[in-house]
């Protein structure tokens, strides 16, 4: 066991923890030891006052985010601060939003490449640097590039840019995004889908069993399926829940809230019951998807220790799919996120309107529906226009 540490005393009175004499010696002088091990002198008149700053920063100890070295900062670097922080007050809630923070990353990468200052930035170096990029870059980079650049422009702070170069106008040259590089991953299909969740049992993975079952039949992600809770997405005979990536995209207002009756999606109660068993056996876990874990440890990730991350449930899927003997010698077989596509397939494969599958899905658009559908073998499709001879003025020979 640690000794405790000595009381410290200076003129006959108690110094507060990680409050030190000035090394120096010096009259006033103070020193007070951060939680990242470096030291902060500051100047007091008198050793009470010293022990007050102190027992202030100690209160605030456990909350203490170490400041961002500013100075190293190219200028441009430090207006990409500027305009985060912009964003932030205007908009507190994009702090909560997941993609924020790698758009944050993009503008801070994108400085650093510029030594110059926004004055001196031209369309044509801006070009350069775009091209560099790979499509998921520039799509993750456009928009919140383009109000970066609406700030810089708003302060006059790009002379030499006649507007704005992420535009999306077609009355100005625009920065045109790569095309979207074929799909290199396998497709899942219904066969696969079943040896795998059978090989799943066979390992003792009913939390996976659960989690493949919940994404066939409702379309949800897996971030949605392993954060659905007992006591707040089932109410009333219903599963509920608010879409993240559509909460993230469109706002809290405009996201989109989907519900199942269970009595109606006769595949969820089954599943639904498995799920019970299965969190009953697991510590009584609150999620719907749980496994209990050899090793018990606290995690900032996890809520409960029966709960399931993302990261476990990929190796899960991974031994499962091995185990079931699939796609072996495939440099890029299907992953979990392929059962998402799959259920858009096998929908559009009975017949069900794409209008209504992309409302399932969540989807903003039909177009993103139907790329989850492609490479997938779906029916033909009747062409309703029938030519005549007397349409067409003749006959073929």
């Amino acid at each position: 066991m640690a000794r405790p540490r000595k009381p410290r005393f200076f003129e006959g009175v108690q110094l507060a923890d990680n409050l030190y004499r000035d090394n120096k010696r010096r009259q006033g002088y103070w020193c007070y030891l951060l939680p990242n091990g470096k030291k902060k002198i500051f100047q007091c008149d008198s050793v009470n006052l010293a022990n007050e700053y102190a027992s202030n920063a100690n209160s605030r100890r456990e909350t203490y985010r170490p400041k961002k070295n500013l100075q190293a900062l190219t200028p441009l670097g430090h207006k990409a601060a500027d305009f985060i922080a912009y964003r932030e007050q205007i908009d507190p809630d994009l702090k909560l939003i997941r993609s924020w923070e790698n758009r944050c990353y993009a503008l801070h990468k994108f400085a650093r490449g510029f030594s110059k200052p926004p004055r001196d930035l031209t369309r044509g170096e801006i070009q350069q640097w775009w091209d560099t990029l790979s499509h998921f870059e520039q799509k993750l980079r456009h928009a919140e590039f383009r109000k970066f650049f609406n700030f810089l422009m708003g302060n006059n702070l790009t002379p030499k840019l006649a507007y704005n170069p992420f535009t999306t106008s077609d009355e100005r040259p625009r920065l045109y995004a790569k095309s979207r590089p074929k799909r290199k991953r396998a497709r899942l299909d219904i066969k696969g889908f079943w040896a795998i969740y059978t090989a799943a049992g066979e390992l003792g993975y009913e939390g996976l069993q659960v989690a493949m079952g919940l994404s066939l039949v409702t379309f949800m992600r897996e971030q949605d399926i392993l954060s659905l809770r007992f006591d707040e997405h089932c109410n009333d005979g219903f599963l509920q829940r608010t879409i993240s990536k559509s909460e993230a995209q469109r706002g809290f207002a405009r996201a989109s809230r989907l519900q199942w009756h269970i009595e109606t999606h006769v595949l969820l109660k089954p599943l639904l019951e498995k799920a019970k068993t299965s969190a009953l056996r697991n510590g009584n876990c609150p999620y719907l998807v749980s496994h209990m874990p050899k090793k018990i440890y606290k995690s900032r990730n996890k809520k409960h220790h029966a709960q399931l991350t993302k990261e476990r449930l990929g190796e899960q899927f991974r031994d499962a799919r091995s185990a079931a003997g699939l796609w072996s010698t495939h440099p890029n077989p299907p992953t979990f996120h392929e059962i998402r596509s799959l259920s858009d397939a096998m929908a559009s494969k009975a017949g069900i309107d794409i209008s209504t599958i992309q409302h399932a899905m969540a989807h903003g658009n039909s177009a993103m529906t139907a790329l989850y559908q492609a490479n997938h073998d779906l029916p033909y499709e009747e062409v309703a226009v029938v030519f005549t001879p007397e349409m067409l003025d003749g006959r073929f020979s």
